[in-house]
């Protein structure tokens, strides 16, 4: 009895073993589908009022497959192989399963008898299981022979016949919507992953566009038929005679390419006006983009904005627009981080000195250096709690009242004068500087001040 549950007990589990491995041997080959080289070839034939479409795909592994038929195709045939009928899990012919292949698709789609341009979309049937694949497209036209195609894919060959004119595309990944326009249609190549199609040469500055390399192929169509700047898939299509397109399309693209953060709005403004050299939409932008272009040499500043362009963070942010200053041009500020916030004035330029500085020898930590117009600025309060003050009035935010050994200072920073001990002096230029509520000194009025010495080297500074 022992032995007969066990031989029962072992052929049940040889059963359930030989059940799951079914399974999972089906479930398997349609997941590597996705994996895997899958090839398929469109050959299209346009006549009069139809598009005749042949679909044949290759390296299909074996599996169960759903099926999505373009929702206008009529007259669908489907073969497996050479003369093999498919055959379908269910009364849709929506679930195919597939042994070997090649399988074949025939189908129709109605054609426009007469258009200026036309947009095929959704025209191919796709299987859910292996949505992409790499892709060649062999369209004949017999009809529109005066105007050209063009799609989101790369034009492998063209050829005009004596009764048809013949093109060749290639793509990887999802199938791209094809188009035609009455007027002909000239590719350039802009980088490896950008081309234009326009009629003609494109009215656009190459030089800004051969620098906006998007991670992926993008096809633009660029014509006179267009109104306004749209896109599908991996086609935008781009208004010809409109504009201000060449910064519509670069501010497009360069949403693609680049991740920003919350302050993605005045970022883009600012680097597609510094890419294109016109005027930013917002005033504090145009401000920004203004004075970097004239605290940058040409040089530094195109070195700045490629560096923008090849970073490998994944977001840009204003903190790293003024590392990238730093590592293109050696110049450290937060220039970027002080004018994030919108909603807030515009703050000047300065440049950050990283060097060492020293208060009658003793280092000073909490003061920090700013460089302006050739002129060096640095922390006030924490310098003069260094030379012994303290602060006895600072209730007025442009005022600031100190003293030291019975003397008593008033100073008004917006002003050249301040008062010592009630009585009036005046220095030769005003030599404070506010910057994000921090006043800072003009170094080169200590003297006057508190007959104090600066000496400054490429190190650090000394005042005494």
């Amino acid at each position: 009895m022992t032995k007969r549950i066990i031989r029962f007990s072992l052929f049940l589990a040889f059963v359930i073993g030989c059940i799951l491995f079914i399974q999972w041997k089906g479930y398997h080959s349609v997941e590597d589908a996705a994996v895997l080289n899958i090839e398929q070839t469109f050959t299209i034939r346009h006549t009069q009022d139809e598009f005749v479409i042949k679909q044949s795909i290759e390296n299909l592994p074996e599996g169960k497959y759903h099926i999505h038929y373009p929702p206008k195709a009529k007259d669908i045939d489907c073969q497996l192989g050479e003369d093999h009928v498919c055959k379908w899990e269910d009364g849709k012919n929506s679930q195919l399963k597939v042994k070997e292949g090649p399988l074949t698709f025939t189908y129709k789609l109605k054609a426009p008898m007469k258009v200026n341009s036309f947009l095929l979309e959704d025209w191919g049937i796709t299987i859910k299981e292996a949505p992409s694949a790499s892709t060649r497209i062999q369209l004949t036209e017999q009809n529109w022979r005066n105007g050209s195609w063009a799609t989101g894919a790369d034009l492998a060959g063209k050829e005009k016949m004596e009764g048809l004119d013949y093109y060749v595309f290639k793509a990887e990944g999802l199938i791209p919507p094809l188009f035609w326009q009455e007027q002909a249609l000239v590719p350039m190549e802009m980088n490896q992953h950008l081309t234009i199609y326009s009629e003609g040469k494109p009215s656009l500055k190459r030089s800004i566009f051969e620098k906006l390399v998007p991670d992926e192929k993008i096809f633009v169509i660029m014509s006179n038929n267009i109104s306004e700047l749209t896109e599908t898939d991996k086609l935008i299509f781009v208004p010809g005679g409109k504009k201000n397109v060449e910064k519509q399309l670069a501010s497009l693209l360069l949403a693609k390419k680049l991740s920003f953060t919350d302050e993605k709005e005045w970022m883009l403004d600012l680097l597609v006006s510094s890419l294109t050299h016109t005027p930013a939409h917002s005033n504090k932008v145009e401000k920004m983009r203004e004075t970097i272009f004239t605290v940058l040499t040409k040089e530094q500043a195109d070195r700045w904005l490629e560096n923008i362009l090849s970073t490998d963070s994944k977001t840009i942010t204003s903190q790293l627009l003024d590392e990238l200053l730093e590592d293109t041009a050696g110049i450290k500020t937060d220039f970027f981080q002080k004018n994030a916030d919108m909603s807030k004035p515009f703050q000047p330029f300065y440049f950050l000195d990283k060097r060492k500085i020293y208060i009658n020898g003793k280092k000073a930590d909490k003061i920090n250096i700013l460089l302006q117009n050739d002129r060096t600025y640095i922390s006030f309060v924490p310098l003069i709690e260094m030379l012994g003050f303290h602060v006895l009035d600072s209730s007025k935010p442009k005022e600031l009242m100190i003293g030291k050994n019975g003397d008593k200072y008033h100073f008004i920073f917006s002003k050249k004068l301040f008062f010592k001990n009630g009585q009036q002096f005046g220095f030769q230029r005003n030599p404070f500087s506010m910057d994000h509520n921090e006043v800072y000194f003009d170094t080169a009025a200590l003297k006057g001040l508190f007959d104090l010495e600066v000496e400054e080297n490429s190190q650090e500074i000394n005042i005494h």
